[in-house]
Formats: structure tokens, sequence, C-alpha cells
């Protein structure tokens, strides 16, 4: 069934007015039609069953029915991936909502190419990645930050893990603590990027294996092996 994410609080038989682009999506990608019935989510109250009441050109109305499903606690996994190509990024991104990423945090690093996102396509990117695979939230985006400043961005619980691709695993990663995984860009880290990170004591290192990872399989592949942990 089509899934729409709404920007307010949904509640029962209150009106929801979507968007101009939610209305040419329902009106004309998915042909649908008043009566029909579509799932809402706001990321605060759960799913919800909603009737198309009124879908014209201008404007479209949905009412919400009943709840489908209640809103569930999520443990922080964050996300911290050097910035890259857009294509690559976008699938990143694609991939961190699917994985169940509860905040990404772009880095630039010294080997960045790419210093620049547009965050509100961005948004819609996760947005509509989070529609698609039944999620009941977004990630929480935050603007492109160097390396270094992360460390005063991260709350003080989050473990911050250092993908390393020549390294060693430098403490197990476990279910019951929370990580921040960073992943270098294409080119892998500086010598004085590791030497920064192997100065804080917070810093863990994490290493995924024998063969050199692109920067977008690395991303997908921590939290995938974190997802299996967990």
């Amino acid at each position: 069934m089509i899934r729409l994410f709404i920007s307010e609080i949904i509640s029962l038989n209150k009106p929801v007015f979507l968007t101009e682009n939610q209305v040419h999506y329902l009106l004309h990608v998915m042909r649908q039609k008043e009566g029909q019935d579509v799932l809402l989510f706001d990321g605060q109250t759960g799913e919800w069953l909603g009737t198309i009441q009124t879908l014209t050109k201008k404007q479209g109305i949905l009412i919400p029915t009943r709840q489908t499903r209640p809103q569930t606690n999520e443990s922080p996994l964050i996300l911290c991936p050097a910035l890259i190509k857009k294509e690559n990024m976008d699938l990143v991104f694609q991939k961190a909502t699917e994985l169940g990423a509860t905040e990404i945090y772009p880095l630039i690093t010294d080997r960045t190419v790419v210093s620049k996102i547009n965050l509100d396509r961005v948004r819609n990117l996760l947005c509509e990645s989070a529609e698609q695979c039944e999620r009941l939230t977004i990630p929480k985006l935050h603007p492109p930050m160097k390396l270094r400043e992360l460390i005063s961005q991260l709350p003080p619980d989050i473990i911050p893990v250092c993908l390393s691709e020549r390294g060693e695993t430098s403490a197990p990663i476990t279910s019951d603590k929370k990580y921040a995984f960073l992943i270098g860009p294409e080119g892998g880290w500086t010598p004085a990027e590791l030497d920064w990170m192997q100065g804080h004591s917070s810093f863990v290192f994490w290493h995924l294996g024998h063969t050199i990872l692109r920067a977008e399989t690395a991303s997908i592949s921590a939290l995938a092996c974190y997802r299996f942990i967990a």
C-alpha cells in the first residue's frame, strides 16, 4: 500500500492536508481516487490508515481512520559518512534509512572532494526511502561538518567507531552500547586523521575484512553488521 510521511501530528479523524508534491504523486503517478486508502506516518504517533477525502489538481485531503502500528522507540544508530560523489552518496543515504540509522552526520575530511550537499533534496530522499521501507521515522540529517568538529556534536553516551581499512579491531562492537560509525572518503583516511582519532580515548577502531571496501560499501556493511549483532 502507498505510504506517505506527514509533517504534522496525525490524530484520529483530523484532516490531513497534502503537499503539492504529494497531490501530484497520488493523482498523476499512482492514479489514486477519492475513497481509496493510503498509509500515513509522522515519526511520532505511529502509522495510520488514511482515506482520501478530496483529491484534485489543487488539493488533497486525507482522513485518518485508524492506527495500524504504534510508534516504537529506536535505539540510536548514527552514521558519519565522508561526502562522496552524488550518485554514490544518495545510495548511502537510501541504505542508511533502510538499515535503521537514526542520525546522519555527513563529514568533510582531508580527502573529501565534494564539500556541499543540498539538504532539502537529501531530506526528501530520506523521506522517500522511509516511505518505501516501512519505517516509522526518518533519519535526522545534520549539515556537513569537518571530522574534528564531530566529537563536540555527538551525544556523550555515543561511542565513535572508525572503520579502519588496514588496521585491527580495537574493541568488540556489542548490542548494549550506542555507536556512531565513521566512514572515510574515496582514498581513505589520511595518516593525520588516523593519528587524531587514535589520540582520543573515546574512539574504537573496527576492521571489516581484508579487502578494501568502497566508501559506500563500507557504510552499508557497517550498518548491516551492527544490525546483525544487535
